[in-house]
Protein backbone atom coordinates (compact mmCIF):
# COMPACT_ATOMS: atom_id res chain seq x y z
CA UNK A 1 0.00 0.00 0.00
CA UNK A 2 2.73 2.39 1.04
CA UNK A 3 5.03 1.68 -2.63
CA UNK A 4 1.28 2.97 -4.35
CA UNK A 5 0.67 6.20 -2.59
CA UNK A 6 4.80 6.31 -2.97
CA UNK A 7 4.41 5.73 -6.78
CA UNK A 8 1.45 8.20 -7.00
CA UNK A 9 3.53 10.67 -5.63
CA UNK A 10 6.82 10.62 -7.69
CA UNK A 11 4.47 10.55 -11.07
CA UNK A 12 3.25 13.93 -9.52
CA UNK A 13 6.07 15.64 -8.56
CA UNK A 14 8.07 15.20 -11.62
CA UNK A 15 8.94 18.66 -12.52
CA UNK A 16 6.85 19.72 -15.79
CA UNK A 17 8.68 21.59 -19.00
CA UNK A 18 11.07 24.68 -18.80
CA UNK A 19 9.48 27.85 -20.32
CA UNK A 20 12.53 27.52 -22.56
CA UNK A 21 11.27 24.24 -24.18
CA UNK A 22 7.94 25.82 -25.50
CA UNK A 23 7.93 26.38 -29.52
CA UNK A 24 7.82 29.74 -31.12
CA UNK A 25 4.53 31.48 -31.39
CA UNK A 26 2.87 32.19 -34.77
CA UNK A 27 4.14 36.20 -34.06
CA UNK A 28 2.49 39.66 -35.22
CA UNK A 29 1.21 39.02 -38.44
CA UNK A 30 -0.03 35.28 -38.30
CA UNK A 31 -0.99 35.32 -35.26
CA UNK A 32 -2.52 38.88 -34.27
CA UNK A 33 -3.66 40.67 -37.80
CA UNK A 34 -4.29 37.84 -39.83
CA UNK A 35 -7.11 36.42 -37.50
CA UNK A 36 -8.74 39.85 -36.80
CA UNK A 37 -8.41 40.79 -40.37
CA UNK A 38 -10.52 38.10 -41.91
CA UNK A 39 -12.93 37.99 -38.89
CA UNK A 40 -13.30 41.58 -39.79
CA UNK A 41 -14.00 41.23 -43.97
CA UNK A 42 -16.29 37.84 -42.95
CA UNK A 43 -18.67 39.13 -40.50
CA UNK A 44 -19.19 43.00 -42.20
CA UNK A 45 -18.22 42.94 -45.47
CA UNK A 46 -18.88 39.86 -47.39
CA UNK A 47 -22.09 38.85 -45.21
CA UNK A 48 -23.92 42.19 -46.64
CA UNK A 49 -22.14 42.71 -50.42
CA UNK A 50 -25.52 42.07 -52.28
CA UNK A 51 -27.37 44.60 -50.24
CA UNK A 52 -24.94 46.83 -50.96
CA UNK A 53 -24.36 46.56 -54.53
CA UNK A 54 -28.17 46.31 -54.50
CA UNK A 55 -28.59 49.74 -52.68
CA UNK A 56 -25.69 51.37 -54.11
CA UNK A 57 -25.31 50.23 -57.26
CA UNK A 58 -21.54 48.59 -59.06
CA UNK A 59 -19.61 51.97 -58.26
CA UNK A 60 -21.20 53.02 -55.24
CA UNK A 61 -20.36 49.69 -53.93
CA UNK A 62 -16.64 49.31 -54.90
CA UNK A 63 -16.03 52.44 -53.17
CA UNK A 64 -17.39 51.00 -50.28
CA UNK A 65 -15.38 47.94 -50.30
CA UNK A 66 -12.53 50.09 -50.74
CA UNK A 67 -12.94 52.17 -47.55
CA UNK A 68 -14.09 49.45 -45.55
CA UNK A 69 -10.85 47.39 -46.54
CA UNK A 70 -8.60 50.47 -45.51
CA UNK A 71 -10.86 50.38 -42.21
CA UNK A 72 -10.19 46.86 -41.61
CA UNK A 73 -6.63 47.32 -42.13
CA UNK A 74 -5.43 49.84 -40.50
CA UNK A 75 -7.92 48.38 -37.67
CA UNK A 76 -5.93 44.94 -38.07
CA UNK A 77 -2.48 46.89 -37.69
CA UNK A 78 -3.94 48.69 -34.37
CA UNK A 79 -4.85 45.70 -32.83
CA UNK A 80 -1.81 43.44 -33.90
CA UNK A 81 0.31 46.57 -32.32
CA UNK A 82 -1.63 46.42 -28.96
CA UNK A 83 -1.64 43.11 -28.65
CA UNK A 84 2.36 42.48 -29.21
CA UNK A 85 3.51 45.65 -27.59
CA UNK A 86 3.92 44.14 -24.23
CA UNK A 87 5.75 40.79 -23.05
CA UNK A 88 3.03 37.97 -23.11
CA UNK A 89 3.21 35.90 -20.30
CA UNK A 90 2.94 32.11 -20.32
CA UNK A 91 -0.23 30.48 -19.27
CA UNK A 92 -2.55 32.64 -21.76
Amino acid sequence: MMARWQSLAARFSRPGPSPDDHPAGLGTFAGVFTPTVLTILGAIMYLRLGWVVGNAGLLGAIIIILLAHLITVSTGLSVASIATNTRVGAGG
